[in-house]
């Protein structure tokens, strides 16, 4: 199931580096199509509770790196826009709001998933 999302992913990868993009596209459409056939097409339990409990553990560890390393990197590239000498890409601040995003996300589903219960 996995596999098919690689294989698009690599799929578009070479066909824009063959100057292919609409090819790529459609290689990696078929990937994700091909893992929603196998996901939602078998009868087969695909998951359970270890891999529920993997899932979790895993969603906490990027979170974590993602605000640790976020955290820094946007303290230092505060710090360094002011020095008269470096000038902070206006990319670095999309990936702050980017960021910055995803935690406010995660804290709306968490409280409303808290509620819910």
């Amino acid at each position: 199931m996995y596999g098919s999302i690689a294989a698009g992913v690599a799929g578009f990868l070479v066909a824009v580096e063959l100057d292919y993009p609409f090819v790529g596209l459609v290689v990696y459409w078929t990937g994700i199509l091909a893992f929603l056939g196998v996901w939602k097409g078998t009868s087969v339990t695909l998951y359970d509770e270890r891999d529920l409990e993997l899932e979790r553990r895993a969603s906490l560890r990027t979170l974590q790196i993602a605000g640790g390393v976020g955290l820094v990197a946007m303290t230092g590239l505060v710090v360094a826009d002011q020095l008269p000498s470096v000038a902070v890409p206006e990319q670095a601040v999309g990936g702050f709001y980017t960021i910055s995003a995803l935690f406010v996300v995660y804290g709306a589903v968490y409280t409303a998933v808290r509620y819910r219960r």
